[in-house]
């Protein structure tokens, strides 16, 4: 009997000793502003387990909630703001996520500890800086017209995804918009959704130029890979196999917080 209860009670101490290890942050931004959102690489928290999740923002929490995923821990000045993991993706032994720089957090030095099952991490510090920077890296996907693509970046800003199914409505009962070639169909949609970005206080945006042509286009989704934050676009209809460029801009609180250099691709 004396054998039994030791090991159920050897049992009980090594699950909660592995379910509640302290996770390691194998890189993050040392440098970044208050509303942007960043790539960590850290421990995978469940080794057997494989798991994906994609969005566009990260959630502010009361404190700590039970989650199939870490949830984090920032410090600065004595204050304590927990936050969620938007996006996030297991690579066999890691893990990256992205998460957002709390809106509330000052420029200076801040800490970020990783809490998984109540055991938080060594601290990590970084620098809240007061001006946004952003940046293309590269694309993914082929640039063909009317297909989807996504750029991978660093910096960009947290969002909600623009609903087009008001904006579709309205356009069906105008011009018939599921009656018109698929290109058409883009075009006016584009058009109409113009309308809404500028009531957007803050938002991620594409510009795509290729000679005299130019496009603003809206955000389709959000996700990460090893590289960097993607977001997804649809390739306007007009472009032709050629070089073009793409330049990312971001708004914040209303105002323009950033443009990235411009970014030049291959359109297929």
């Amino acid at each position: 009997m004396r054998t039994i209860l030791s090991f159920v009670l050897i049992t009980t101490i090594l699950t909660h000793t592995a379910s509640a290890r302290r996770l390691k942050a194998y890189s993050y931004p040392k440098q970044i502003a208050a509303g942007q959102m960043a790539m960590i690489v850290m421990e995978n928290p469940n080794f057997d387990k494989v798991f994906s999740r994609t969005n566009c923002e990260a959630e502010k929490l009361i404190g700590w909630v039970k989650d199939e995923v870490p949830i984090l821990r920032i410090e600065q000045n004595g204050k304590s703001i927990f936050t969620s993991l938007g996006s996030f993706q297991t690579m066999g032994d890691s893990a990256i996520a992205s998460w957002m720089i709390p809106v509330t957090l000052l420029p200076g030095q801040a800490t970020i500890y990783i809490i998984n099952d109540h055991d938080a991490s060594i601290p990590y510090p970084f620098t809240v800086i007061p001006k946004m920077n952003c940046n293309l890296i590269k694309t993914l996907g082929d640039l063909k017209p009317l297909q989807k693509f996504s750029v991978v970046g660093e910096g960009f800003v947290g969002m909600q995804l623009l609903d087009t199914k008001v904006p579709i409505h309205a356009l069906e009962m105008n011009i018939g918009y599921s009656k018109l070639p698929v290109a058409d169909q883009y075009t006016a949609l584009n058009k109409r959704m113009a309308i809404d970005w500028a009531q957007i206080p803050t938002a991620d945006f594409l510009a795509v130029d290729q000679g005299a042509k130019h496009w603003d286009i809206f955000v389709e989704g959000c996700g990460i890979t090893k590289d960097g934050l993607t977001l997804d676009f649809i390739c306007p209809p007009d472009l032709t196999p050629g070089v073009a460029t793409i330049t990312l801009s971001e708004r914040y609180n209303n105002t323009e917080a950033c443009k990235s250099a411009p970014l030049q691709v291959t359109v297929q």
